[in-house]
């Protein structure tokens, strides 16, 4: 008669109640969960707002040469990698800039020393043909500096900027 009344028991405890936790909630209109829902995406479209502004990419425009090469200097921080100057063309009529190429400063091979004899330790070579690179050419009509060219492929290691000593 014990394991009887041990039996209804039970049974009455599975069917009594709900389980616990499950008492008209209703876990799509919790305010809660909807304001952390708003902050994962406004998180996520700043973050994608932030990679294309901040990625060098076809018809960016800069106010000056120097801006555009602090855009470039930075990313290329960013990402690992140093730059260079490298060509720039000047107008003949007034000397207004009208084009640069900034590059990564491993671009290019490093030419035979003319002094070779007289080197004792010749030193590592640091250039590896390197042809990532952003291009500005002066729009005139406008009076900015526009990109019109952008390699973002390196041949070599990057140095990511958290291991950056700056």
């Amino acid at each position: 008669m014990v394991e009887t009344t041990h039996v209804e028991h039970d049974a009455n405890l599975h069917h009594s109640s709900p389980p616990l936790g499950t008492d008209n909630v209703n876990i799509t209109s919790n305010p809660m969960v909807e304001g952390v829902e708003k902050l994962v995406n406004d998180i996520v479209e700043q973050a994608k707002e932030n990679i294309v502004s901040n990625v060098p990419h076809l018809e960016m425009e800069f106010e000056s040469e120097a801006l555009a090469y602090e855009f470039y200097n930075e990313y290329s921080r960013k990402c690992g990698f140093g730059i260079r100057r490298e060509y720039a063309n000047k107008s003949k009529k007034d000397g207004v800039l009208t084009s640069r190429i900034f590059m990564c400063s491993k671009e290019g091979r490093c030419g035979g020393d003319k002094r070779d004899y007289l080197t004792k330790e010749a030193r590592a070579e640091t250039r590896t043909g390197c042809l990532a690179r952003m291009v500005i050419s002066l729009v005139r009509k406008i009076g900015k500096y526009k990109v019109i060219d952008s390699v973002a492929r390196h041949n070599h290691l990057l140095l990511p900027a958290e291991n950056n000593l700056q």
